[in-house]
């Protein structure tokens, strides 16, 4: 029973700290689809910050800039 309650507060610790240490977004943009996907970086503070990190995260966005016809 330990075990179980142990491992619940750790899932839910480690999706409160990822949410919290995201810097921006990745977004895909898939819009021609003949192309292969582009990928946009949207920082969510100055590049200085993320430099000066070995590893950082980010929010993954699959948004079309361009709406299907």
């Amino acid at each position: 029973m330990e075990l179980a309650i142990g491992i619940v507060i750790g899932v839910l610790l480690g999706i409160v700290l990822s949410r919290r240490r995201s810097l921006g977004n990745l977004r895909v943009d898939r819009s021609d689809p003949t192309s292969e996907p582009l990928l946009f970086l949207e920082l969510g503070t100055d590049v200085r910050t993320i430099m000066r990190k070995k590893q950082v995260v980010f929010k993954v966005r699959v948004e079309d800039f361009l709406p299907h016809e």
